[in-house]
């Protein structure tokens, strides 16, 4: 059997799953070559004998994403005598082999038991009740539903790169004698910025983390950091939302360094 080997990120949940459905259910075209979902269709079978029904979240791959709403979903599923499993997928891929067919056939039975929007039902009020019990808390800002943004950033920034503030940096950041610029792209120089950031806006600085390639230039650190707290802003901040409430995060923000 010939193997195709690939590396990818997951970056949504569903990505490795079935692109298309015949008509019907899925499981009467599955072909006897197929022995990865023939035998995913063996175990949900004897599940579904014992009166096992599972949900399964599609976590991903090299990037494994899990709810943040998982321990009250599992809560509620398990009131309606639902199980629940976190589904990843192999940077493996054989040809003529499909995953996630126990998956899929759980999902199937739910849908007809329960209707196709019962799931996303219990979804929802499962992150409304994780929001009701943490809304105080300090949220990891990846499972925001929109991360904190720097002042006067574009609103939709979703990563841990502020164009405003790297050009705000470089225009106030005066270089100590003695610190060695990079001489090309390949080298690495900068520093990994943590702060915490308030749901009113105003952000304080918890950590530094300095990268450099050239190893002299870490004597550097502490001069860095006096002057990065002097340059950086910490009020007007767009604080992280969570159901289009704000929230208290975290946040890691990257400068580069010449």
């Amino acid at each position: 059997m010939k193997i195709f080997f690939f590396i990818f990120l997951c970056i949504t949940l569903t990505s490795c799953r079935f692109e298309s459905k015949p008509k019907g259910s899925f499981f009467e075209f599955v072909s006897q070559s197929d022995t990865t979902c023939l035998n995913d269709i063996a175990k949900a079978k004897k599940d579904l004998e014992k009166g096992k029904l599972t949900y399964c979240n599609y976590s991903g791959n090299i990037i494994n994403r899990y709810l943040r709403y998982e321990k009250e979903l599992i809560e509620i599923l398990k009131e309606n005598n639902i199980d629940f499993r976190n589904e990843g997928s192999s940077c493996i891929v054989y040809e003529n082999q499909t995953e996630h067919c126990y998956c899929e056939l759980m999902e199937e039975k739910i849908n007809h038991k329960y209707g196709e929007k019962f799931i996303d039902s219990l979804l929802n009020i499962a992150d409304q009740k994780y929001v009701s019990k943490h809304i105080n808390d300090t949220m990891y800002y990846a499972q925001c539903d929109t991360r904190p943004n720097y002042p006067n950033d574009k609103e939709d920034s979703a990563d841990e790169y502020s164009e405003v503030m790297q050009k705000e940096i470089d225009n106030a950041i005066i270089y100590p004698k003695g610190y060695v610029k990079k001489l090309n792209s390949d080298v690495s120089a900068f520093v990994n910025v943590s702060f915490y950031v308030d749901k009113h806006g105003s952000a304080k600085i918890t950590y530094f983390g300095f990268v450099f390639d050239n190893k002299s230039n870490h004597k550097f650190e502490k001069y860095f950091e006096r002057e990065l707290n002097k340059i950086i802003k910490t009020t007007g901040w767009k604080p992280a939302k969570i159901r289009n409430q704000n929230v208290n995060s975290d946040m890691v923000m990257r400068y580069w360094f010449e």
